[in-house]
């Protein structure tokens, strides 16, 4: 870091400032006007040094936040300190640094300019010994080469009163640069001139061939010049104070001076003095940031060194004047001024800390452009100007020694803009970047020949910048977004709804007899968001239509010229844009209009459209203002009647760029043409709002205006995929993704960019996998792998290795992604994370943190700060946190910068839905900017009504948060470190008073005992839910008096009763929005403060709270926060970064026990139960509760448990104390699972070892909660393994015990998984009635609760009951839950399984089959969804089913090879028999096609469909609701082969089970195949067809009865072969 450590600080101001300036400025006289020159006498050094450049660019690709800049810093000044300490030590003056050279002067007498070359001479060569070469840590050379010269110089002062610079020009400084080219690393060269003046006998040289200038070896005698009197002499007139003989400069030691401080501020950069005034150590400057680079050279007439000295000094005053109004136009600053070839050049940057701007690529061209014309006009010497500019990541920051530096520049692109200076003379040349950044229109730009540029390799398109000179064409504004082939819009379906529903009524009104439709439907989003990829797939599907197509993209400039998106539209009507000239476009136009009216006042389009058609006479006699308004009707009439003609669709892409007159010619198209417009824009976030004539198409009442939301989760992952053109991503890809680019895609992009050259991730091919005989005798014509209908591909299940999530690859040459390299490869890829890879230290992209500082930059200081403090505090906080937090802030200032910053788009209300997309309507617009979605007070939570969040100078807006969380990490890196920790102390402070749990709610943790076990607390348990002690094995029935199940319902009904009173009192839970504010915040402050003990609490409390809530995917992330830390600990390393290191920190096992045990649950959760076990498992042998891995083992542990439970019976148990609680709490919860798991895994003995162990825990605990929930999980294992006495003992104990809880929140969420158990339990007995009588009483108890994580599971089983038994509306209503705002992907994975169901079986569509296919295919790259088996054999298999009774056997292909694949290694669970039965169904169906085509593999295949449906009744023996359907496919089979008298009897056995369940939609269904096998029905299959295409959507089903959606319902039809198959040899009875 530049610190002073070497050398005396500079404790007062002035001497900061003295250190960004040489001598021959800092003892300049201050009363002399500009510009000013003055001669003087010196010899030059330059030292430039090589391997900066290339030193920057790998520190830019660093993966660790805060790092690349530091390290860089570091080794920067680290060699170029010892350099100038050098130099310094050695009297000379540091003239400047320019990049990664030093130019250093000793101003002397002519007399002793020889023994000053000497001493210079000695400098370069101690240099070259001291610093000649130097290894950097990452593996790159540093070196220095030296040119001499010496003679006649002067120093010319230019600029105005508030800005001034310095240069030194004269021959000497031109030999200086050439003797520096001659030179190589480690070599130190003379100049021909110095060499003249030297002491040639004192030194020892080599010749350089054809050349004057020589290469010194050594100097023979110590120079005589006295460095210690020339200092003495340096500034004698000038104050100083504290002056010793070892200070190495001594213009450090200046007396404060105010008069001259000011004198010396007006030569340093802005960017500088802005910190320095702030008090900001000068370290904080040094960045890689994203900048424009213009070097601009000015030569001339003659040689400058010819010119009389006061010209040359006019000449460059003029040009500095001229750029420094361009700079201070277009917001950019001259960093320096040096003489360069022959000629003057100055280094300007935009986009420095406080200038940044999100256009400041355009700003920088236009500013060259200017600097180039006024140059060229103003300064009559100039010969030539050139100009170059480029965009990129640079290295910015203070360079030098602490006594002496400045802020400067180093990078690729500052090499590059100075090359196409010098390669493109005369010329504004720009690279391809800043021509794509400026984002100006295509013809400002004329593409340059290619030249081969020094030290610059691969530069790429080289453009010439036009500007405005260029004639601007008609027409030409094409969108510059491409729609990629087989790369569709992800996550836009409901803005592709508004969009076809719009085409859809464009079309049929323009059939109609009005014709009259006009709509106009406005995306807004932010940059990133995909508004131009959604406005490119609108362009690719209505050209499709019978519609003619114009799209437009606007640019910045167009909002300057009047008219100019009229002119680009009509030129688009009329076809005009690729005309050559005025006379082929009148010819077109002409041609279009008919009217002679028309034709007759052709000429008012001669402005618009650069024309020149004769005045007629009426048009001649008007005068402007009436020719005006005349020419705006006829080209609205113009445009109505070519409108009329055909059906016309506009695009308008960048729609806040369009001109205010073009405005007010749009509003009248909208009112009164035929069309159809789709626009874009940005947020109106200008305080002058918006044009008044936008605003009014806005309210138009046949305006829709929608705000693109954030892409949810799943599509981030199909998206990440698409980019990389890879078929999977890992999880650990997924979350880093989620969580930094928070939806948007052009972030996502972004990240994906920064991640790949820096190796975190890398692309494998995956292995060819050779195909099961099945599918070969199923498929021998092998349609899924030439598929033309499945282009994209995907990752079979049966590709991933077993227990991973990982697929099996083998490692090829790493791909370029997508945006990098458009060349696809025919083989599959897949993305994996790198080896040392940590994504949590990546640090944010350049080019997203160029964005972000663009906005902060633009915002007042009052606002920053308050940005800057909530960045500290996290993503959401309270207002009343703010006013604590924030230095000095008062209510009514903090009202003021909220409204500022809610208008800027910074923040927004927290409460908002985030996926709300809804029209505007007049007072959603005027309160949109300042909308409040907080509840009114906290007895009602509803979000639903907006309200102003400002009134009346007053916040009203409680809980807020950042529109987007780039924002927030950008701004948290602007602060120091020190100043962060001071603030996160201050936010813990006041955290720690709130709490994180709501009051209705009783328990102040999410994990139960979490304080007491991990503070080892040992008071007993006082809770008085714990009070009464309970043992599971002496629950024995007392009396039955028959009203026990009634007595349950009617207490869980007053249960419910007193619940909703208490909401009704007390208000909704409202833990969701205090973890947003409080727990998650507390996270972040702990580590802040670097408490890690703590932090690691927060994360463990948050990701249950996650879980809680069914945020899954953020759960996922706190938890991989906390196993980073586990692992840091473990291997000796700080926790986090601001983790003390010497502080030693130890997590206790209970909490390492926790992270392993969420993890497993929510694997559980998501269908990943092979993962998830090996969790369980890791977490009980923390707890010190080892499970068995082999046979014996396991035996003599169930011996051991069974005789404990024995034990047990007969002891009074104790309640134990909290800590013993929490740990007995966490065994049971895994237990819990694992039994689960190992009835999955058809692991009868581990499954009843758990249970048991299960049982014994929480008998020992003598904790009724725990003995109850292990009493409901016996009753769950009783039902599985068949064992109906226990089944209905447990169902029974559990009426009653349950029926005497007293009410509370737990035994709440305790009779919900009781009652969802027992609709669970009957649902598998095929009792129907009941289940659906209990799946309504759960749901009942859900919505009191409140419990997403409760809800989801139990609706994607209890739907099944509601639909068999025709209970459509309430069917429907129930699986709604699972597709509201917010739910996560698995969660509506079981939402379009359940919508498969009702288009497979209840003959009406809750969601049209698209819409559930597309779910299907998109899902493919979400690995949430593909772990989930039970899931995806739903929804693979109903595709599958859906194609099998349309016969498109090469679509049922493709679906049917996945669900096989998730088949044959499938755990058997409630949750996977609807998904298997399907494709069991599929599978007979696939015989019968065997059958019809006389496939040689017939009877293979038929045996290979009976084993199923016997492998099927016995992995689901305990459940029997599917018994009729297997008993109807079994008879369709025997059918097949011709014994139908065996089918009809096996049919009659369905009828008769479906009857007895109260299976209606199985009776139907079985009745359908009655009456058409006996022929009484008689059906084809093109009516399956015919019923797909008429099938009625939930609207217009609800309205109907059950029997009258019969005619939508597939039958199983007789193939009516002739032929049978003897070789089957099926039973005849």
């Amino acid at each position: 870091m530049l610190t002073v450590s070497e050398g005396p600080r500079c404790p007062r101001r002035i001497g900061r400032i003295a250190a960004h300036v040489p001598d021959m400025v800092a003892y300049s006289p201050l009363d002399r006007e500009t510009p000013r020159a003055e001669r003087c006498s010196g010899v030059l050094l330059f030292a430039d040094i090589s391997g900066f450049t290339a030193l920057t660019e790998r520190f830019s690709l660093s993966s660790k936040k805060d790092y690349g800049a530091d390290e860089l810093t570091r080794t920067l000044n680290s060699y170029v300190g010892d350099i100038v300490s050098q130099i310094l030590v050695d009297g000379g003056d540091i003239l400047n640094y320019a990049g990664d050279a030093i130019l250093a002067l000793w101003a002397v007498e002519r007399s002793q300019l020889s023994e000053v070359i000497t001493l210079a001479i000695r400098c370069g060569l101690n240099i070259q010994d001291k610093c000649g070469i130097r290894e950097t840590e990452v593996g790159f050379q540093l070196r220095v080469k030296i040119g001499i010269s010496a003679g006649k110089l002067s120093k010319v002062i230019v600029g105005d009163k508030t800005t001034q610079h310095y240069v030194v020009i004269g021959r000497a400084v031109d030999e200086v640069r050439l003797a520096e080219s001659l030179a190589v690393a480690g070599t130190v060269i003379l100049s021909p001139n110095a060499w003249e003046l030297c002491n040639r006998r004192n030194l020892a040289i080599d010749h350089i061939e054809n050349e004057r200038a020589v290469k010194v070896r050594y100097i023979k005698q110590v120079p005589q010049f006295s460095v210690e009197n020339y200092l003495q002499e340096l500034g004698k007139n000038v104050e100083h104070e504290n002056l010793q003989r070892s200070c190495l400069r001594k213009a450090s030691t200046l007396k404060p001076h105010d008069e001259r401080e000011n004198f010396m501020r007006k030569y340093v950069i802005k960017t500088v003095l802005q910190k320095g005034n702030d008090n900001q150590p000068l370290e904080y400057l040094s960045e890689m940031r994203p900048a424009t680079v213009v070097f601009v050279n000015l030569q001339f007439e003659d040689a400058i060194c010819d010119m009389e000295l006061m010209s040359q000094c006019v000449a460059i005053h003029k040009a500095a004047i001229s750029i420094d109004q361009q700079m201070l136009l277009h917001h950019g600053r001259i960093n320096k001024v040096f003489m360069f070839d022959k000629g003057c050049t100055f280094l300007c940057l935009f986009g420095l800390p406080g200038d940044k701007r999100v256009d400041e690529c355009a700003h920088a061209l236009q500013a060259a452009c200017s600097i180039h014309q006024a140059c060229l006009q103003e300064i009559k010497s100039l010969k030539t100007i050139s100009v170059g500019v480029t965009a990129g990541p640079v290295f910015c920051g203070v360079m030098g020694h602490p006594l002496r530096h400045e802020y400067t520049v180093i990078g690729q692109k500052v090499n590059l803009a100075a090359r196409l200076m010098m390669y493109y003379p005369g010329l504004v040349s720009c690279d391809h970047e800043t021509r794509v950044l400026s984002r100006l229109p295509s013809f400002y730009f004329t593409e340059l020949p290619r030249k081969a540029l020094k030290g610059v390799c691969h530069p790429g398109p080289i453009y010439q910048f036009m500007g405005n000179r260029h004639q601007m064409l008609v027409g030409k504004a094409p969108i510059s977004f491409q729609r990629r082939e087989n790369h569709p819009l992800l996550g836009r379906q409901k803005e592709l709804e508004v969009y076809f529903k719009g085409l859809k009524d464009f079309l049929e009104a323009r059939n109609s007899v009005a014709k009259t439709y006009n709509k106009v439907i406005i995306f807004e989003g932010a940059t990133g968001y995909g508004k131009s990829h959604l406005l490119a797939e609108i362009v690719h599907r209505a050209s499709k239509e019978k519609v003619r197509v114009m799209s437009l993209e606007l640019t910045k400039p167009d909002i300057k010229h009047s008219n100019y998106t009229l002119q680009t539209v009509l030129a688009l009507l009329f076809a005009i844009q690729a005309c050559q000239g005025y006379a082929e476009r009148e010819r077109v136009i002409l041609s279009k209009i008919h009217d002679p009216e028309l034709r007759e006042n052709v000429c008012f389009l001669n402005d618009i459209l650069k024309v020149k058609f004769p005045l007629s006479l009426t048009v001649s006699l008007m005068d402007s203002q009436t020719k005006s308004k005349e020419m705006r009707k006829y080209v609205l009439q113009l445009f109505c009647k070519l409108t009329e003609k055909e059906p016309c669709v506009y695009v308008i892409d960048q729609a806040h760029f369009v001109d205010q007159a073009s405005w007010s010619f749009l509003l009248e198209v909208c009112q009164q043409a035929s069309l159809l417009m789709f626009m874009a824009v940005l947020p109106q976030a200008s305080p002058n709002g918006l044009f008044p004539d936008m605003e009014r198409i806005i309210r138009l009442p046949h305006t829709i205006y929608l705000k693109l939301p954030a892409l949810e989760p799943p599509v981030i992952a199909q998206l990440a995929c698409q980019i990389l053109s890879v078929v999977h991503i890992p999880d650990e890809l997924k979350l880093f993704l989620v969580e930094r680019s928070h939806g948007v895609p052009y972030y996502c992009e972004e990240l994906l960019k920064s991640l790949y050259p820096r190796k975190m991730i890398v692309i494998e091919a995956i292995e060819e996998k050779e195909e099961c005989e099945d599918m070969k005798i199923l498929f021998p014509e092998d349609h899924s792998r030439s598929s033309q209908v499945w282009q994209d591909k995907e990752v079979q299940e049966d590709d991933v290795l077993p227990g991973s999530s990982q697929p099996r690859c083998s490692v090829v040459k790493a791909r370029k992604i997508l945006a990098l390299d458009r060349s696809l490869s025919a083989q599959s890829f897949v993305c994996l994370v790198g080896k040392s890879a940590k994504l949590a230290e990546v640090p944010i992209p350049l080019t997203l943190k160029s964005m972000t500082l663009a906005h902060l930059d633009q915002l007042q200081p009052p606002e920053q700060m308050l940005v800057k403090c909530a960045a500290i505090i996290g993503h959401t906080f309270t207002t009343h946190m703010l006013l604590d937090i924030v230095p000095e802030m008062t209510p009514q200032k903090l009202n003021l910068s909220l409204v500022s910053l809610f208008k800027s788009g910074t923040f927004e209300c927290a409460s908002r839905h985030k996926n709300l997309s809804l029209p505007i309507s007049k007072e959603a617009k005027c309160c949109s900017i300042l909308s409040c979605y907080c509840a009114g007070n906290e007895h009602n939570s509803s979000t639903d009504v907006v309200k102003p969040a400002s009134v009346a100078g007053v916040w009203k807006c409680q809980v807020v948060c950042f529109c987007t969380s780039l924002v927030k990490e950008t701004a948290y890196e602007l602060w120091l470190k020190e100043q962060k920790k001071e603030i996160h102390s201050k936010c813990v402070k006041y955290l720690q008073q709130q709490a994180y749990r709501c009051h209705q709610c009783a328990r102040d943790e999410f994990i139960c005992g979490h304080k007491a076990a991990v503070e080892g607390i040992v008071t007993d348990s006082t809770d008085d839910l714990t009070q009464e002690s309970y043992n599971v094995h002496e629950m024995c029935p007392i009396e039955e008096n028959g009203n026990d199940e009634q007595n349950f319902l009617a207490r869980m009904d007053s249960m419910v009763a007193e619940r909703r009173a208490s909401i009704d009192c007390r208000g909704r839970c409202r833990c969701a929005e205090l973890v947003e504010c409080v727990l998650i915040p507390l996270i972040r402050q702990w580590m802040g403060v670097g408490d890690v003990s703590n932090a690691f609490y927060c994360l463990l409390e948050a990701a249950v709270a996650c879980v809680y809530l069914s945020n899954y995917l953020r759960a996922l992330s706190f938890l991989n926060e906390a196993k980073i830390i586990l692992n840091n600990l473990k291997a000796g390393k700080p926790a986090f970064e601001t983790a003390d290191p010497i502080v030693k920190v130890k997590i206790c096992e209970f909490e390492k026990a926790c992270v392993f045990r969420l993890t497993g649950e929510i694997q559980f959760n998501t269908g990943q139960i092979l993962e998830a076990e090996k969790n369980f498992v890791k977490a009980l042998r923390l707890l010190n509760k080892r499970f068995p891995r082999n046979r014996v083992a396991l035996t003599m542990k169930h011996i051991y448990e069974k005789m404990k439970t024995l034990h047990y019976r007969h002891q009074d148990l104790e309640n134990l104390q909290k800590r013993e609680q929490a740990f007995l709490q966490e065994h049971v919860c895994c237990l819990s699972y694992l039994w689960q798991i190992s009835c999955m895994r058809h692991l009868p003995k581990r499954a009843s070892l758990a249970l048991t162990m299960e049982t014994n825990l929480a008998t020992c605990s003598a904790e009724k909660f725990k003995v109850l929930f292990s009493t409901i999980d016996c009753f769950q294992y009783s039902q599985i393994v068949g064992d109906e006495v226990k089944c209905s003992y447990y169902e029974r104990l559990l009426y009653r015990r349950l029926a005497q809880q007293p009410y509370c929140d737990r035994e709440l969420e305790l009779i919900f998984c009781f009652t969802r158990s027992v609709a669970i339990v009957k649902l598998c007995a095929g009792n129907l009635e009941q289940s659906v009588q209990y799946t309504v009483q759960a749901q009942q108890v859900i919505k009191v609760l409140n419990r997403p994580d409760l809800d989801m599971w139990a609706t994607a089983v209890l739907y099944m009951p509601l639909l068999l038994t025709n209970r459509y509306k309430e069917c429907v209503e129930l699986i709604q839950n699972l597709e509201r705002p917010g739910t996560i992907s698995v969660a509506k994975g079981w939402f379009y399984a359940a919508c498969f169901d009702f288009l497979l079986y209840a003959g009406f569509a809750v969601m049209p089959f698209e819409e559930c296919l597309a779910f299907v295919k998109e899902c493919q790259s979400d690995p949430t969804l593909l772990a989930d088996k039970s899931l995806m054999i739903n929804l693979y298999s109903a595709p599958a089913l859906w194609y099998a009774r349309l016969a498109d056997w090469e679509k049922v292909a493709h679906f049917y090879r996945k669900a096989y694949g998730i088949y044959v290694a499938m755990p058997a669970s409630i949750h996977s028999i609807s998904g298997v039965v399907k494709f069991l169904e599929c599978s007979v169906l696939l015989l019968k096609k065997a059958l019809s085509e006389q496939n040689k593999h017939t009877k293979a295949i038929y045996n290979k469909t009976v084993k199923y449906l016997s492998d099927f009744s016995q992995r689901y023996s305990s459940i029997h609701i599917f018994l009729p359907r297997v008993l109807h496919l079994k008879a369709f089979i025997f059918l097949l082969v011709g014994n139908k008298m065996l089918a009809e009897d096996i049919l009659k056995q369905a009828l008769l089970l479906g009857e007895k369940q109260g299976n209606l939609l199985e009776q139907s269904w079985i009745k359908q195949s009655q009456d058409t096998w006996s022929g009484a029905c008689p059906q084809r299959s093109v009516d399956w067809l015919t019923a797909t295409l008429s099938m009625p959507g939930w609207e217009e089903a609800v309205k109907l009865q059950p029997k009258d959606l019969l005619q939508y319902r597939f039958t199983l039809l007789d193939l009516n072969l002739e032929v049978r198959y003897d070789t089957l040899h099926t039973p005849t009875a």
